[in-house]
């Protein structure tokens, strides 16, 4: 913390006190040094920030002479004046203390008994230590940095660290402008940065750009790779950077191009092994498939599977594939992850309890995702699931967030005559005390009424479908039944809350 007028007040061994107050918060104000002077006139030798201190000895300190004293003082740029008791003046004359307060500049009295050396070793000790503090905080960060950038997805991880080290906001994006990672509140500001990239990009030896954004002092850095720009760091916080966090976002610049440089021929190296291992399943031919993932050591997943394509619109395709390949849930699941195409990612999964809340819950964290996904697929039957999920995708209405079940749509017949508010009403009111819109249910009801219809209520089939015992199953469904207060084995009920459901899910 900035050593204040404020604190040297309270530190009561040196008996300091206020003479003038100044200007409002004038007493808040960073001292950067303690200087000690007799002349008329110290202020060539001020920088701004200083505490100066002087016995007046060579001062006549009539109403005229303090009042140009004190000007040259704030002129200078002094934070306070310190005025020593001596054989010269006993206390602080008034006309200083009346130029002062006037000028806005705090007065310290100072007591006969304490030395001017005290107070500038005070300053100088507080200072050190500040810097020291800075610096150890500067090393601590870059240590940080240096170990995110060691992460699979080194970028982001860099860009969240660099934003905590700041206590700012931070931006990491493409050479196009397109957005690759940041904190949710720099979202807000990649259009406004984006207008200003063109006085970067293509002069990788431009160190920086400073703006200003909604009040906030904001720095774009270019990160150039073999002197050419291949993306863009943005910085932004309420105050500008101290000396030491420019260092620590100095260090992320280097880090940044250096993941630029290196990681990007690995990673894309990877993703095509993935596409290739995926295009072979796709066109039916899994032997081949899991041939060339063995070769490439890129695990192909056995059994039955669900093939699924997610796509964004323009601007967020990185994103997209970034939060796919990195997904926890998808990890877990031992799923291919592949981009088809630019903004449009696909997965090869095996089935497993929560698996298509898995891909929901991508979809909800990158703006305007949404994707179609297929029903358990015996692996020689890939091919046509993969042409039906497609067809499903390119022609689904689906929202933002929405993951359309191909084999819902494909069946949907008589739905496309139930497409009314009213008939969704009663849909979405049916299905209500099923649905967990919070996401924090243990349970899915709802995905379990759903894989028990599409069973035909075939138990052994529905608890396969889902992963559990068939008396678990019966369990759940019970609560279903309760939670509805339906019979579900009345072959009329099933085939309302099948009909609710399909509408529902098109919502």
């Amino acid at each position: 913390m900035p050593l204040t007028v404020q604190m040297l007040l309270e530190r009561g061994e040196h008996g300091l006190e206020l003479a003038a107050e100044g200007a409002p918060g004038a007493v808040d104000r960073a001292v950067t040094w303690a200087l000690i002077s007799e002349l008329p006139d110290p202020s060539p030798y001020l920088e701004g920030g200083e505490l100066v201190l002087t016995t007046g000895s060579r001062l006549a300190l009539g109403e005229a002479a303090s009042r140009e004293y004190v000007d040259r003082l704030v002129a200078g740029g002094a934070v306070a004046l310190g005025f020593g008791a001596s054989s010269f003046y006993q206390n602080v004359p008034r006309p200083l203390v009346d130029a002062a307060s006037e000028a806005g500049l705090p007065v310290l009295a100072v007591p006969a008994t304490t030395r001017f050396a005290a107070l500038s070793r005070l300053v100088a000790g507080h200072l050190s230590d500040e810097r020291q503090r800075e610096l150890n905080y500067a090393v601590s960060a870059q240590r940080d940095l240096t170990r995110a950038s060691l992460s699979p997805y080194s970028a982001r991880a860099i860009a969240e660290r660099l934003a905590k080290a700041v206590r700012g906001w931070t931006l990491l994006l493409d050479a196009a402008g397109g957005f690759r990672a940041g904190v949710p509140a720099a979202r807000m500001h990649v259009a406004r940065v984006r207008i200003e990239l063109p006085r970067l990009r293509d002069r990788a030896n431009s160190a920086s750009l400073s703006m200003t954004i909604a009040g906030e002092s904001v720095v774009v850095l270019p990160l150039a790779v073999r002197g050419r720009v291949q993306g863009f760091l943005v910085v932004g916080r309420s105050t500008p950077l101290t000396a030491a966090e420019q260092a620590i976002v100095t260090t992320a610049v280097s880090l940044l191009c250096a993941e630029l440089h290196s990681a990007r021929g690995v990673l894309d190296s990877e993703r095509q092994h993935r596409l290739a291992v995926f295009k072979a399943a796709v066109a039916g031919d899994v032997g081949l498939a899991t041939a060339i993932g063995d070769a490439l050591d890129t695990d192909f997943p056995e059994g039955d599977l669900r093939v699924a394509i997610l796509g964004v619109p323009s601007g967020h395709e990185r994103e997209l594939l970034e939060h796919a390949e990195g997904d926890h849930g998808l990890r877990s699941l031992r799923a291919l992850v592949a981009e088809w195409e630019r903004g449009r990612v696909v997965v090869l999964m095996p089935p497993a309890e929560g698996d298509t809340r898995t891909l929901e819950a991508l979809l909800r964290r990158i703006p305007l995702a949404r994707g179609a996904v297929s029903d358990p697929t015996p692996p020689g039957e890939l091919a046509a699931a993969w042409e039906q999920v497609r067809s499903v995708f390119t022609s689904s209405r689906g929202g933002a967030g929405v993951l359309t079940c191909a084999g819902d749509v494909a069946t949907s017949g008589l739905m496309r005559f139930l497409d009314n508010d009213e008939v969704r009403g009663w849909a979405r009111a049916l299905l209500e005390p099923v649905t967990d819109k919070t996401g924090s249910a243990k349970i899915d009801l709802r995905h379990t009424l759903r894989t028990f219809l599409a069973h035909n209520g075939q138990s052994d089939a529905s608890a396969t479908a889902l992963g559990i015992h068939r008396h678990t199953l019966r369990y759940r469904m019970g609560k279903v039944a309760e939670a509805l207060g339906r019979e579900v084995d009345d072959p009329a009920v099933r085939a309302e809350l099948w009909i609710a459901l399909q509408l529902d899910d098109q919502l």
